[in-house]
């Protein structure tokens, strides 16, 4: 079998299968200081579509996978795949009947899971009455072959992946394996990824990015993956394993490189000369971290730009190996590069309805961002309605973000729709604003929203900063807000009507406390 084989093939499944045929020994991941092949992938999978069907499993049904960073993750995928039923990767601390909800609107019959999260999903499973049973790595690795199972066809489910909910509450997002296998190798093409690469990844493997990007990829072009889990206590041991291995890519939101260049005082030891790519996607991509990240670790035109959704599968665009970085006219947007091989995109007028006659509007001109490729999905799962508001009647995806295309297709993306702040009918961009708050001294991170006021008859601008210091004063934290506002006001145009500051509660607890209200008054 020749490498081409697998490239050739239409089907998630059979892509894993013809790799492990031609490469049984090639390593498919490392982690926790083990080696993972692709044989050994494709073995434990056999064993864990046979602990499914041993559970009842079938062709067609829904299993919620509910696991950390892992080897039985992907065992468990494969092997739902191979019995011909749908995995479905979820967080694995949402809550109890947050949980619950998903297994119920997924219509999840079995769930996946391993002993540390046993606890809440038994919680999650009693409100959920068509999960008959919850599995752990024990019970799906059993004696015996994968069932016999019809091979999956391009236009069949592979799998459903589950949206953050940022926005509005999460929806199944349905991929086919033709949505999956396309958008691999699209996206492999683009980010120009071979089997001389060595890719490391902390990213979650319930999240598009970590899954499809990091996890699905590789196995494509034969290059090996390391991983960590996503809780990392710090953002160093990214950065060491990358020096360790010599990677030569990497992706993170811009929230983990920033993280390394204010957490990573001495990078004594740490080497990302290696590094060819590093993506940045999943939130506003800044040129400030991309600069401050390059400097402080020695290293240029590294980070690149790249932008992509679930419902499109993932990309959409990625900013090219080697090339300069390009803004727009006014030096504040980066691009996030031209459409990637096969995917088409036009900026339209954002409209509030369900209906838009998908006009294109001319380069330079900001609206909803549209999409057209083979890596759009069927739909969200048993949700007519809300497929129809976003899939247009000739394919066109609307994505929801605002953004703009330039004179030589180069796309921008300036945030969501519904995230646009409107100031006495000016548009404003939260990021714009956290980026400017987010460079005060004293702050860690902030968040700028737009909340509606009766007597301005407008919405008014609000800011909450999470604070670096956990002992200062009264003044300290009035002089921090005056600061902020300033600073704001002075770059932005806008004063904003509140500013808060919290203090981040440390040793695990998931809450926050406002500790100052900006009105004059400590709030505790």
């Amino acid at each position: 079998m020749a490498a081409d084989d697998v490239k050739t093939a239409t089907t998630l499944t059979e892509l894993m299968r013809r790799r492990a045929a031609l490469t049984p020994d090639l390593q498919y991941f490392h982690l926790y200081g083990e080696t993972v092949t692709y044989g050994r992938v494709w073995a434990q999978s056999a064993r864990y579509a046979a602990g499914l069907a041993r559970a009842g499993v079938g062709v067609g049904d829904k299993v919620c996978l509910i696991y950390p960073t892992c080897a039985e993750f992907f065992y468990t995928f494969l092997g739902a795949l191979r019995l011909g039923a749908v995995p479905v990767p979820l967080y694995p601390t949402l809550g109890v009947e947050a949980t619950a909800s998903l297994f119920v609107d997924s219509e999840a019959t079995a769930v996946a899971t391993i002993g540390w999260f046993r606890n809440g999903v038994d919680q999650s499973a009693a409100l959920a009455p068509g999960v008959r049973a919850i599995l752990e790595p024990p019970d799906l690795d059993v004696d015996g072959a994968a069932p016999a199972a019809k091979p999956a066809r391009e236009d069949d489910l592979a799998f459903l992946q589950y949206t953050s909910g940022s926005t509005s509450h999460p929806r199944g997002v349905m991929l086919t394996h033709d949505n999956v296998v396309s958008t691999i190798k699209f996206m492999a093409d683009a980010a120009g990824l071979t089997a001389t690469d060595r890719v490391v990844s902390w990213l979650p493997l319930y999240h598009d990015m970590g899954l499809i990007g990091c996890s699905f990829t590789p196995p494509l072009t034969g290059t090996p993956l390391w991983l960590l889990p996503p809780d990392l206590r710090s953002p160093r041991q990214w950065l060491e394993l990358v020096t360790e291995v010599g990677a030569t890519f990497t992706v993170s939101p811009d929230f983990g490189y920033r993280n390394c260049v204010r957490n990573i005082r001495d990078t004594t030891g740490l080497d990302l000369g290696s590094l060819k790519a590093a993506l940045s996607g999943a939130e506003p991509v800044r040129g400030s971290t991309i600069e401050a990240f390059e400097r402080h670790f020695g290293v240029s035109e590294i980070i690149r730009p790249c932008y992509g959704l679930a419902e499109a599968t993932l990309a959409v665009a990625i900013w090219p190996r080697g090339v300069p970085l390009r803004l727009d006219a006014t030096g504040r947007l980066l691009s996030v590069g031209q459409p990637c091989p096969g995917v088409s995109v036009k900026i339209v007028t954002p409209l509030d309805g369900d209906v838009h006659d998908g006009t294109a509007l001319a380069p330079g001109v900001e609206g909803e961002i549209c999409v057209k490729s083979p890596g759009v999905m069927r739909g969200y799962y048993r949700s007519p309605e809300a497929t129809a508001r976003v899939l247009m009647p000739d394919g066109w995806l609307r994505t929801g973000d605002l953004g703009f295309v330039d004179k030589d297709g180069y796309l921008y993306i300036e945030g969501r729709l519904k995230d646009l702040i409107i100031l006495g009918g000016e548009n404003l961009l939260p990021s714009d604003v956290e980026e400017v708050v987010d460079g005060v001294p004293g702050v860690r991170y902030s968040a700028a929203l737009g909340l509606e006021s009766e007597r301005a008859g407008t919405q008014r601008l609000h800011v909450v900063a999470e604070v670096r210091s956990e002992s200062a004063t009264h003044d300290e934290y009035h002089g921090l807000v005056r600061e902020i506002v300033g600073r704001v006001h002075k770059a932005r145009g806008h004063r904003p009507a509140r500013a808060r500051l919290a203090q981040q509660v440390r040793d695990g607890e998931l809450h926050d406390r406002i500790v100052y209200g900006g009105h004059g008054t400590a709030e505790r």
